[in-house]
């Protein structure tokens, strides 16, 4: 079973969909989020933080290397492994991901009803663009999609 949670940047502005893979880190692992408002006044940590999309997420490493280290026996986790193997990352592709993914199926909730076939279609186009899209913005996630 994998965790998920919804949580607000350090400025109360913005959120992100926060996933952990099999459940293997608390969500206290993620000591600090910060959107690329907030994110703009941190002070880098290279140790502790990733940065995605202009979003930056800090990490209790100790804690999080102990986790890893007592589940899978590997202790030498960065915070660029941490989320880029989705042990504490988005919920998705970006921090809203799911949220744009809900929309698109409200939208295109009618053409699922008429014509499934067609559906299936322009779904499957408007993620790929989708992809694409976030490809060319650099997020980490789309990358390697």
């Amino acid at each position: 079973m994998c965790l998920h949670q919804k949580r607000l940047c350090e400025c109360g502005r913005n959120e992100a969909y926060v996933f952990h893979r099999d459940s293997i880190l608390p969500e206290e692992v993620l000591v600090h989020l910060y959107c690329p408002e907030c994110a703009a006044s941190v002070a880098w940590n290279a140790r502790t933080m990733v940065r995605d999309g202009g979003w930056i997420l800090e990490y209790d490493m100790e804690a999080a290397c102990f986790y890893l280290g007592r589940r899978l026996g590997r202790l030498d986790y960065t915070p660029e492994d941490i989320f880029d193997e989705d042990y504490c990352s988005w919920y998705g592709l970006t921090p809203m991901d799911l949220e744009a993914s809900r929309r698109l199926h409200e939208e295109l909730e009618p053409l699922k009803r008429d014509d499934l076939k067609a559906y299936i279609h322009e779904m499957t186009r408007r993620r790929l663009d989708q992809v694409h899209i976030l490809k060319r913005q650099g997020w980490r996630k789309a990358a390697r999609a």
